[in-house]
C-alpha cells in the first residue's frame, strides 16, 4: 500500500477554490484526464477519454472543512484498493490545495501522480486568471 500526495498553492481565496473543488459532480472542469463526470446518488460516473469510465464512491463532502474523500470501486486499470482526499486550507493569502492518496497496487503511484499534479496545475490556472 502506498501513500502520496501532490499540493500547489494557489493565490485566491479558500472559499473561491472550494466552489470548484467541493463540486464533486464537475470535476471533468478542471481535471483533464476526466473528460466528462456526473453523479448518480454518492456514485459519480467519469469517463477518462479513450483510456475508458471509473465508478466512484464519494466517501464525503464537508464544505466546513473544505474536504472531499472518495474511493475507486471500477476503472480500466488494475486497482486493488485507493482512498483519495482533496483538501482546501488558507496559506499566504491564498490558497493549499492537498491531494491525498492511499492506494494498492503501489505502482499506481507513478500513473496517478502525473495526473493529479496536471489536474491542480490546471486548477490553479483555471482560478488565477
Amino acid at each position: 500500500m502506498a501513500v502520496f500526495q501532490e499540493e500547489i498553492h494557489i493565490d485566491r481565496s479558500p472559499a473561491d477554490v472550494w466552489s470548484v473543488v467541493g463540486d464533486v459532480a464537475n470535476i471533468d472542469v478542471w481535471l483533464p484526464f476526466i473528460t466528462e463526470a456526473r453523479l448518480e446518488g454518492d456514485y459519480r460516473l467519469c469517463q477518462a477519454g479513450e483510456n475508458g469510465g471509473l465508478r466512484e464512491r464519494i466517501l464525503s463532502v464537508d464544505g466546513t472543512a473544505m474536504r472531499t474523500e472518495y474511493t475507486i470501486l471500477e476503472a480500466p486499470m488494475p486497482i486493488e484498493f485507493i482512498h483519495a482526499g482533496i483538501q482546501v486550507c488558507a496559506e499566504d493569502g491564498g490558497s493549499r490545495v492537498v491531494w491525498d492518496t492511499t492506494v494498492t497496487p503501489d505502482g499506481l503511484v507513478e500513473m496517478f501522480s502525473p495526473i493529479y499534479q496536471e489536474g491542480l496545475y490546471n486548477l490553479k490556472t483555471q482560478l488565477e486568471s
